[in-house]
């Protein structure tokens, strides 16, 4: 299994430190001024949490990249499946983070980069794994 070839998921926090160049966070940066390298899926709540925390330019420079990288990103307005996500919630998820892992599980997305590195700890037996961006940034650049 490795990020070059197979689709990812980029959580909100990856999207919203690399389009604000959060100097902290120089992976962030680096993986979105990588996208014609990645495969990457954006699912629906991920693409409302960011409508809800990025200001108006901001999301017009993520629909810029979005677009500009057509043909590897794509973006899923599907909600996600309840009983996905109910299953999730059972096991311990976040409401947030239970839709998250039920749409990952749906596109049978086997990765998602995030900085939270609580995301999801809660559950054993993920059907998925979840890299920071700069282990997906080693994973790429190998």
């Amino acid at each position: 299994m490795t990020i070059r070839t197979e689709w990812v998921v980029l959580d909100t926090n990856v999207w919203i430190f690399g389009l604000r160049r959060q100097p902290e966070y120089p992976a962030c940066v680096k993986l979105l001024s990588s996208l014609n390298r990645l495969w990457v899926k954006v699912p629906r709540q991920i693409l409302r949490e960011l409508q809800a925390n990025l200001s108006d330019e901001e999301m017009h420079e993520l629909f810029r990249l979005l677009s500009r990288y057509s043909e590897r990103v794509d973006t899923q307005w599907d909600k996600a499946d309840p009983l996905l996500v109910k299953k999730y919630q059972r096991l311990g998820c976040r409401p947030g983070d239970a839709v998250i892992a039920a749409h990952l599980e749906a596109l049978e997305v086997k990765t998602i980069v995030s900085e939270n590195r609580h995301f999801l700890s809660e559950v054993q037996e993920l059907p998925f794994r979840v890299l920071s961006s700069s282990e997906a940034l080693s994973e790429l650049m190998s």
